[in-house]
């Protein structure tokens, strides 16, 4: 017996009630009649059909015998169209077939879901055009998704890809093993994932691929690990571009060797080592190639380049794999010989490094033959910086290379004495001229058949204020090394002809001439004979009282400018003498080539006269020749009345020595000028 109130519970329940007799309705509580915006008495007996979406029909009368619970759409009193989730049953009331029913208003649930897919399907189209890579695993590594982006650089298709192991497929084979165990462990209690990383990916053609990885773990409700999502960019490209600026930044772009800055490094690593094991057992070689100049101007920038390729691909193959050798720059090379038991060993190797570059070597069609000088400096932990082992074996190097060519000069404290003394005579040297401190000294020219000074040869002094005066030899050479010797030699040649032309004037004898030294960084300057031109014009010395000396050397060099600097020297009226003749290679083929109008015969010549049969041979000979070539000729060195007579007989025509005179200061020299002494037979 139900209460007298059920009814009225039924009508009011939560969920909407009906029965059905076949479609038609029997009974309708008040809720799932206002769920459609109806009252029971308006729905009974009519079709339950009438008030579902037509779309839906075929999933009702699917669903006619109950069962499955199922979702349908209905259409509000009002036109709304609202989502019903239905549960229906069949059952037999006395003997009559019908439906009892229960519906709920789904209606937020399913456009909540619906919204869901939508955002779901918006973002996996995100995730597909994206160019990052988007990748999802399980907790074993077995690809759940991944993006078109992987695709293309993996070079997968999807169907490849889904439900494989990531790191069977696409992690290369030597880093397999380690990075699967790594992700398994990060996926047990406590483990991590690295959030961001960098990986190589292998791909399907198995070329390598460097993707930044940014991951999150993916978790159930309960907090448990089941896998990652992973998004990342392919930075193989930036990774290459960024290696082969390092690369670049610390190797020679033309032999691909190691620079300085690479080599500093290796040797500042193996100076620390030798402070901590208290030995010495390493060595720095520095090697420069002998003639590179000559073989890069005759033969062109472009073999040149090639023969230093040969060289540094030549000394690699002499030295051991843990040996560095390094391009320093132009044709300078230097090399790190590890664990060398001694300096013997070090040299042994230098041997090997001669013999293996004196053999020639095929540029194109063109042989050529070098060879190399060598510095060697040995290591050990007294050394503060690798810079200052580099530096002793340049300073080596230096030595070996002002030996003459092929030579090989191990390093000693004294060298290094040297050079800072020349480093500090350098300073005072560019400072010399400023300071007023160089001098000129007249050496007198005499006539050997009348025996009458017809001028001098200027000759450098420098008087330095604490050194007194330096020798020639100690300066000079490092003004022709350091370009000093151009602004120098223009102050020598303009106080030598203002020194002259005063004489000339204040003694009457315009017939003097004066002879001034060039050096052949001054024919490699532009404007030297518009130099010349103005000396002459603002000293008022005239062209013919001028002799520029040159040696021998400097036509040798070859320089593209010499020849046609002395042609147009020649046509102002000054004249070219030919100093320290014969101690120079092929010479005589040169007197043809330049206009020179005296040969200055050396004084190691003169001064074996008498002594050797050779020497005045060769003397003879000198004179022989500059007669048939209309030359004058000079004896240079002459320091016995012995060797001046020999002079006179052999009708040579001048002669300087100390014989006759030394080097003199200008108030002596104008002295002796003012005597008019004669040194006639």
């Amino acid at each position: 017996m139900l209460p007298d109130h059920f009814p009225f519970l039924l009508d009011h329940c939560l969920a909407g009630l009906y029965v059905l007799s076949g479609d038609r309705i029997v009974w309708i509580n008040a809720t799932a009649a206002g769920m459609i915006g109806w009252k029971p008495e308006e729905l009974v007996g009519r079709s339950f059909l009438e008030l579902v979406h037509p779309a839906d029909l075929p999933l009702v009368k699917a669903n006619a015998e109950g069962g499955v619970p199922y979702v349908v759409r209905a259409a509000r009193r009002d036109g709304e169209l609202i989502h019903l989730e239905t549960h229906q049953r069949a059952v037999v009331v006395g003997g009559q077939r019908m439906i009892t029913g229960a519906m709920l208003d789904v209606s937020e649930r399913v456009r909540a879901e619906a919204a869901e897919r939508e955002t779901d399907r918006r973002l996996r189209e995100v995730m597909q055009q994206t160019q990052f890579l988007v990748l999802q695993l399980d907790a074993e590594g077995s690809i759940q998704f991944c993006n078109d982006a992987v695709l293309r650089v993996t070079g997968y298709e999807r169907d490849e890809m889904q439900g494989k192991n990531w790191f069977e497929l696409c992690v290369p084979a030597d880093q397999r093993e380690r990075r699967h165990r790594g992700y398994l462990e990060a996926m047990l209690p406590g483990g991590l994932l690295s959030a961001l990383e960098e990986r190589e990916v292998l791909t399907r053609s198995g070329d390598r691929r460097v993707v930044e990885w940014n991951i999150v773990p993916l978790r159930e409700r309960d907090g448990r690990v089941v896998g990652c999502s992973a998004m990342g960019t392919d930075v193989t490209d930036r990774r290459r571009a960024a290696d082969k600026l390092l690369h670049d930044a610390f190797h020679d772009s033309l032999t691909g060797l190691p620079n300085r800055a690479l080599f500093l490094d290796r040797l500042e690593h193996r100076l620390a080592l030798e402070k901590r094991r208290h030995q010495t057992s390493f060595s720095v070689l520095v090697l420069d190639i002998d003639r590179f100049k000559v073989i890069n101007d005759s033969l062109g920038h472009l073999l040149g380049d090639q023969l230093l390729i040969e060289v540094g691909r030549r000394l690699q193959t002499i030295l051991r794999p843990g040996d560095t050798v390094a391009r320093l720059s132009g044709d300078e090379f230097t090399i790190l010989l590890e664990d060398v038991p001694n300096a013997a060993d070090a040299r042994k190797v230098a041997d090997r490094l001669h013999e293996e570059l004196r053999t020639p070597f095929q540029l194109a069609d063109q042989e050529v033959f070098s060879g190399a000088s060598i510095g060697i400096a040995h290591g050990n932990a007294n050394y503060a910086r690798p810079e200052d082992i580099l530096r002793d074996a340049d300073t080596a190097l230096y030595r070996a290379k002002a030996q003459g060519r092929g030579r090989c000069v191990e390093f000693d404290v004294s060298m290094h004495d040297r050079a800072v003394e020349l480093l500090h005579l350098e300073t005072a040297l560019r400072r010399a001229l400023d300071r007023r401190e160089f001098r000129i000294h007249y050496q007198p020219v005499v006539s050997l058949t009348t025996g009458q000074i017809t001028g001098a040869e200027a000759l450098l002094r420098w008087k330095h204020p604490e050194r007194g005066l330096v020798a020639p030899m100690d300066f000079i050479p490092l003004a022709e090394e350091t370009g000093l010797i151009v602004e120098i030699g223009a102050w020598v040649l303009k106080e030598a002809c203002r020194q002259m032309k005063e004489w000339q004037e204040k003694l009457g004898q315009a017939q003097l001439e004066i002879g001034v030294n060039l050096s052949s960084r001054q024919f490699q300057v532009p404007g030297l004979v518009a130099q010349v031109a103005e000396v002459l014009q603002s000293t008022g010395l005239s062209p013919r009282a001028l002799r520029l000396e040159v040696t021998e050397s400097l036509l040798m060099d070859k320089h593209p400018n010499v020849a046609q600097t002395m042609i147009e020297l020649r046509a102002m009226g000054v004249r070219i003498d030919l100093d320290d003749f014969g101690t120079g290679y092929s010479s005589l083929s040169y007197l043809h080539q330049f206009p020179i109008d005296t040969l200055k015969i050396d004084r190691s010549f003169v001064q074996r006269m008498g002594a050797t049969d050779d020497a005045l041979e060769i003397v003879n000979t000198i004179l022989a020749l500059a007669n048939s070539l209309d030359m004058e000729v000079v004896a240079e060195g002459v320091e016995t009345e012995q060797q001046l007579e020999l002079l006179r007989k052999m009708r040579c025509s001048y002669a300087q020595g100390y014989h006759l005179s030394r080097p003199i200061e200008p108030l002596q020299f104008e002295t002796l000028l003012g005597t008019r002494r004669s040194w006639a037979a």
